[in-house]
């Protein structure tokens, strides 16, 4: 075996901005970072982190199949989808006010 065979590939990553409800995150997406799977981190752009849409602390960790985002035009169409899709899902749960916290 010649030494660049044994050299494992390296990682390759996207990285850009999406800009949600006024909201800018940066997101770093890694296509094959396992067989089938890619890797999305969205993290603030400021320093200490703030809020960001996805994520009270600023960053969040997603991982999709390959074949989802490919269905996308681009990783950056994705992810949007993916922001927005959150937002939506956790607009429409229903707080009872009645009810008494658990701590």
């Amino acid at each position: 075996m010649s030494a660049p065979s044994r050299r494992k590939a390296k990682k390759r990553f996207v990285t850009f901005s999406l800009t949600v409800e006024a909201q800018e995150m940066i997101v770093q997406y890694q296509a094959d970072w396992m067989p089938d799977m890619g890797h999305f981190e969205f993290r603030s752009p400021h320093e200490p982190p703030r809020r960001i849409p996805v994520s009270e602390t600023g960053y969040r960790s997603h991982f999709a199949a390959t074949e989802e985002v490919e269905a996308s035009s681009t990783p950056q169409d994705y992810a949007r989808d993916f922001v927005l899709s959150q937002i939506r899902t956790y607009s429409n749960v229903k707080i009872d006010r009645n009810q008494l916290p658990l701590f």
